[in-house]
């Protein structure tokens, strides 16, 4: 079947990220705490809460700000700093994707505090997607394979309907097992040109 809708990741893929605490608080001249053991952002505990809905921001700032001895705004704008600025070229690729009628929608393992960043004229890759799937607002995160079926039952396209790009392999093979085509982004490359040659080589794009 020919491919009808486009899935992209957003952090690594879209959107440039920090992956590190260690990373976001030398911006700030600042240094984790003695003992701290999960700079990964993907490792650390309470922020993979707040992405899966089970807790608000408000306790997630007060745990980070335990966490790491700061005052809460200080970890509030260190959450902030995890987020960069748009690939180059990636809200280009939106448009050209959405222009030859394919639908194109985000689906993200975020929360309500880089939610609302998304859309504060920042990022104009996120006004570009004709959804943004959030994981704190689905109740569902990647690589749980319920999400992956949300997305086919709320567009109505099967797996081998879409293609999906992500930075993390975990997610990737998900879609995969759910017969989507999933390619592996790396996010020191230059995604949008990376991806861009993908959907002409599988004539979803015509350049």
């Amino acid at each position: 079947m020919s491919i009808r809708l486009v899935v992209f990741d957003l952090g690594g893929v879209m959107i440039r990220i920090r992956h590190a605490w260690s990373e976001i608080l030398a911006e700030m001249d600042l240094r984790l705490p003695d003992g701290f053991t999960s700079d990964r952002l993907a490792d650390h505990r309470a922020l993979s809460a707040y992405q899966n809905g089970e807790i608000g921001e408000e306790d997630f700032l007060i745990a980070l700000s335990n966490e790491f001895g700061f005052g809460v705004d200080q970890v509030r704008e260190a959450h902030q700093l995890i987020l960069r600025e748009d690939y180059p070229g990636a809200a280009e690729l939106v448009n050209d994707l959405r222009k030859s009628g394919i639908k194109v929608v985000c689906l993200s393992n975020t929360n309500e505090l880089h939610f609302r960043e998304f859309f504060s004229g920042r990022f104009p890759v996120c006004e570009a997607f004709d959804e943004l799937l959030a994981s704190h607002r689905l109740g569902l995160s990647k690589p749980d394979p319920a999400i992956y079926a949300l997305v086919e039952d709320r567009y109505g396209f099967q797996g081998t309907e879409i293609i999906f790009f992500d930075d993390n392999s975990s997610n990737i093979e998900a879609a995969i097992a759910r017969n989507w085509s999933g390619v592996l982004i790396d996010p020191e490359s230059d995604p949008p040109f990376v991806i861009r040659q993908e959907l002409v080589r599988r004539s979803v794009l015509e350049r």
